[in-house]
């Protein structure tokens, strides 16, 4: 007499969890790398130039927006911090270049304001930002 054995089935781990984890994951890193690649500076719109020449050597700006306050890497600062920041990048590096990004609105004493932070602590390589105009 013989006996047939009954195919023994091989477990298999459900699929459908590990695909839902998978999706999930997938999602988070999309919306994780959009949110994280968005640039953190501040949005001024600058004077347009027919003369303007890029900048290789900048190291440090300092931006003005509309309402007259500093900002530098993308935080608020006041003067007296804007000249901290300054001087301390300046002892680092005594030839740097500073750029004022001042907005096309912006008025004029909040420049000269800025640019008389930078000259305070002995900045002497200064520049405006400007947007060439094509």
């Amino acid at each position: 007499m013989e006996f047939s054995r009954a195919k023994r089935r091989v477990p298999r781990p459900d699929m459908m969890p590990m695909i839902d984890v998978v999706f999930f994951l997938l999602i988070f890193f999309m919306l994780f790398t959009t949110i994280r690649t968005t640039p953190m500076g501040m949005d001024v719109e600058l004077p347009r130039a027919v003369s303007g020449v890029p900048q290789q050597s900048a190291q440090f700006e300092v931006s003005v927006n509309r309402d007259g306050a500093f900002y530098v890497d993308g935080r608020s600062v006041t003067g007296p911090e804007l000249r901290a920041h300054i001087e301390q990048a300046l002892q680092a590096n005594p030839d740097l270049f500073v750029i004022v990004r001042a907005d096309r609105q912006v008025r004029y004493e909040h420049v000269v304001s800025a640019l008389d932070h930078v000259r305070a602590v002995g900045g002497s390589k200064l520049g405006l930002a400007v947007e060439q105009e094509s």
